[in-house]
């Protein structure tokens, strides 16, 4: 049988940053050896996720890490065991290593650091350990043995947790920004971009991720590329707030994401997966590792979750300036952004509420419409619709509000049709009649339009509201799932309109 490899003969210390070994003798038995008083887990990301356990121990005079790779972490649960690998001693330098092993290296990909502390040793004899971790998330006792199939793996199950009692879950809805008119520099508040995608509230444990809509909605099952999103974190469990985007050009595109928002077979989403990939913007965490964040100011959870993710093509951390709201509103400008928000400094997370601790300015005017028909298409859209009537609520009924003609791909008309055809109803759902108001082309009377239960709701983007109460230039951009067609209000619209 080959010699195993040392540490330092796996890798090429000219190409990682990795620290090198000093020179002792061979790797010391975990059993017998005299134990040191720090412990570090690293979170690696090689071909596969795992982690390293790493025990300060004697080498002579030589204070060294023992090692085990643990695939699946240290358990949780009591009786549960997971394999331990016994790997090479690393330098007792390792302890504090994080960052990037080059592609082409052993063990390429990311490397982070888990938990770390001080232990203690309870029972120790030869292929026998049992310790005591007091790190920041591991906390209680472990036993790790050797088996008898072969020397290098042992396996670790949990003796006792003794972790504190986790904090309760907070309320799982998302908080909510102000519109405001302009920009600003200020000192109190940070700034980022406005992402132009759906809201979603990703919940992660050990072993699984969960997404949640606005309306609480489970969409986990829509953007597979995001069920291991857990796995990019640092951590046990936390509450991510963010939003799932869809980029086009290196800017985020409502219109490609809407090809994926109303899938729900497995196949279709397989497949257009692939063709339109997501990635998850994180931009606030609510809780990590027992601990409710809420009342935590925003900073503090800004530099927690900067620490928490590990980024890749399919999640990001949005990223953001302090004081200098100007220029980033007019950089979103410039790469036709939907907007920037402002959020400030020392403020806690309120759950479902828009207040004025969070503000949004937008490069455009968009609004949440209620679609209420069809007008029939001409030329090229004479087998489908011209333009979608939209509506918004107040103290009558539905109001008309225009006639959206544009901002539609043919993708997006060949998915729409069917689900307008669904509901179509025999009764008009506005309070005006559309038809006698010059809403067709080039404010022609509309003819013959098909009416639909007032049940789906449309984002527009706009360019004004009229005296009149109509839209100006209005644009498609796509369905909104995660918003009741009772919270479009014409109110809404007009305070839209004046700020």
């Amino acid at each position: 049988m080959p010699k195993a490899k040392t540490y330092n003969e796996k890798r090429r210390f000219d190409e990682t940053s990795e620290p090198a070994a000093k020179v002792f003798k061979g790797d010391v038995d975990p059993g017998t050896a005299t134990p040191g008083e720090t412990f570090v887990i690293h979170q690696h990301h090689a071909t596969r996720l795992h982690f390293d356990l790493r025990l300060e121990m004697m080498n002579g005079k030589t204070p060294v890490l023992v090692s085990w790779a643990v695939p699946k972490n240290l358990p949780l649960k009591p009786g549960k065991m997971h394999l331990a690998v016994h790997v090479e001693d690393h330098p007792f330098e390792y302890g504090s290593f994080s960052g990037s092993i080059p592609k082409g290296n052993y063990g390429a990909g990311e490397v982070r650091i888990f938990d770390s502390g001080t232990y203690e040793v309870l029972e120790q004899e030869p292929g026998k350990l049992s310790f005591r971790l007091y790190g920041e998330r591991a906390r209680g006792v472990w036993h790790i043995f050797r088996t008898k199939d072969e020397e290098k793996n042992w396996l670790v199950r949990l003796r006792a947790d003794e972790r504190p009692e986790p904090d309760p879950i907070p309320i799982l809805s998302p908080m909510m920004a102000t519109l405001v008119r302009e920009a600003f520099d200020d000192d109190g508040w940070l700034f980022e971009p406005k992402w132009d995608g759906v809201r979603a509230m990703a919940t992660c444990s050990e072993a699984e991720t969960m997404l949640l809509s606005r309306n609480h909605n489970d969409i986990t099952t829509t953007y597979p590329e995001l069920a291991k999103l857990h796995e990019r974190l640092v951590c046990f469990d936390a509450i991510v707030d963010g939003e799932i985007v869809a980029m086009h050009k290196g800017r985020p595109s409502f219109e490609r994401l809407q090809s994926r928002i109303n899938l729900q077979n497995e196949r279709d989403i397989a497949r257009v997966a692939k063709q339109i990939p997501v990635s998850f913007v994180a931009y606030d965490l609510l809780y990590l590792d027992g601990r409710s964040l809420i009342k935590a100011p925003l900073e503090e959870r800004k530099e927690l979750l900067d620490g928490l993710v590990v980024v890749s093509d399919n999640v990001q951390v949005s990223p953001y300036v302090y004081s200098e709201g100007t220029t980033l509103y007019e950089a979103a400008c410039a790469q036709d952004l939907e907007g920037i928000v402002a959020k400030k400094l020392g403020s806690p997370y309120r759950p479902g509420k828009r207040g004025k601790d969070w503000l949004k300015v937008k490069t455009t005017k968009d609004a949440d419409l209620v679609i209420g028909g069809w007008s029939k298409g001409e030329g090229s859209r004479s087998s489908s619709f011209g333009s979608l009537l939209v509506g918004a609520y107040d103290d009558d009924g539905l109001r008309f509000v225009g006639a959206v003609g544009t901002g539609f791909s043919e993708r997006t008309m060949e998915s729409l049709l069917p689900r307008l055809k669904e509901l179509v109803s025999k009764d008009m759902p506005f309070t005006e009649d559309p038809r006698t108001m010059g809403t067709g082309r080039f404010g022609k009377p509309l003819k013959d339009p098909v009416w639909v239960e007032p049940s789906l709701v449309a984002q527009v983007e706009f360019r004004e509201l009229t005296s009149t109460g109509r839209l100006r230039a209005p644009s498609f951009k796509g369905l909104r799932t995660d918003t009741d067609p009772a919270e479009c209000t014409f109110a809404a619209l007009e305070d839209l309109e004046a700020s």
